[in-house]
């Protein structure tokens, strides 16, 4: 069932997409993830580790006149971002299916880089970036662990990328228990934000 019109922008809520047992970038993060890349309509955006395609969604909904490709390894989770793309009428979404960056070869002039999952291959994907993307794209990374943020920001550093932004976002929610409101605890993410040289 596609979702009306009235919900396109940043902030759809969670329930509200096709999910499984496939990870996905939570409301919060993903309003604070997408803000950082700045998106203007005609951007060009890749979203690598794409899980249920929530960030895509929302790009291809915020650069309605751009293009935002959706990579993503998992079978069910590119099933998944496929139903999800209908039910939002993202109709300017292309999904690839693979491992970044080998299934990314043929596609360039990509001005936004957001980063959910990289399967160990960060370097790699890093590598694609030289010849993928323009001078100056903004590249957001979402990161759980220290060591992968602590990667990511030596590999920006290292290729020379500026005006880094880092942070460390802690979400709770409330939830009812007999009445009264408690709140939960989400993992802590790190968002990291830096553009290429140009």
């Amino acid at each position: 069932m596609k979702i009306s019109s009235d919900f396109y922008g940043m902030g759809i809520a969670d329930e509200n997409f096709e999910r499984g047992k496939v990870p996905m970038t939570k409301c919060e993060v993903r309003v604070l993830s997408l803000s950082k890349l700045r998106l203007q309509n005609g951007s060009r955006v890749i979203d690598i580790g794409a899980g249920t395609g929530s960030i895509s969604i929302e790009a291809a909904l915020i650069a309605s006149a751009g293009k935002v490709y959706s990579v993503e390894v998992n079978k069910e989770a590119v099933e998944l971002i496929k139903n999800n793309a209908e039910k939002f009428g993202a109709l300017n979404m292309d999904i690839v299916q693979g491992y970044a960056p080998e299934a990314m070869s043929e596609i360039t002039g990509i001005d936004r880089v957001f980063i959910g999952g990289s399967k160990g291959r960060m370097d790699k994907i890093f590598d694609w970036m030289e010849k993928g993307t323009l001078p100056g794209t903004i590249v957001v990374a979402n990161a759980i662990t220290i060591e992968s943020a602590s990667s990511i920001i030596k590999l920006f550093e290292e290729r020379g990328y500026e005006d880094m932004d880092i942070s460390l976002v802690q979400v709770s929610k409330g939830r009812r228990v007999s009445g009264l409101t408690m709140m939960s605890a989400n993992n802590p993410i790190y968002i990291i934000s830096a553009k290429r040289r140009g």
